[in-house]
């Protein structure tokens, strides 16, 4: 887990920071390997149950798997913008992300406020989405 004192340190403190990083990012990279060498293939025969089962577990599977890929996706980010001096910056309003948020959340790229913005916006765009959809079915009118 990432250190305060190498999150708050600054450039003296980035070979430190990118060892943790790429230490954690190599973690996940095994498990991924590991999650994608087990995932079931086979839905099996057998019963309805035993069949709907299988499935499930397929999809737990490839849930997990998606979540993986995506914090690894995170973690390569982190690291180039190490690499280019913007680690620890927001890329959406270039203030700095206080060393708090970058301890819970190693790979974060934005600042909470701008976070919560960007989280809003998304959800706002969603609902707007579903209300177009709905009202094209004559659900809402």
């Amino acid at each position: 887990m990432l250190d305060e004192v190498s999150v708050v340190a600054g450039s003296g403190q980035n070979d430190e920071l990118r060892h943790q990083l790429q230490m954690k990012l190599d973690s996940i990279e095994a498990r991924l390997y590991r999650e994608t060498e087990a995932l079931s293939t086979e839905v099996g025969g057998g019963d309805f149950l035993d069949v709907a089962q299988g499935l499930e577990r397929q999809e737990q599977e490839q849930l997990i798997a998606s979540r993986l890929m995506k914090q690894a996706r995170h973690l390569r980010v982190a690291l180039a913008r190490l690499d280019i001096g913007e680690y620890g910056v927001c890329s959406e309003c270039g203030t700095r992300i206080p060393p708090k948020r970058l301890l819970a959340v190693p790979d974060a790229a934005t600042c909470v406020a701008c976070q919560d913005r960007l989280e809003h916006n998304t959800r706002s765009r969603q609902e707007a989405q579903m209300n177009r959809e709905l009202s094209g079915r004559g659900v809402l009118r």
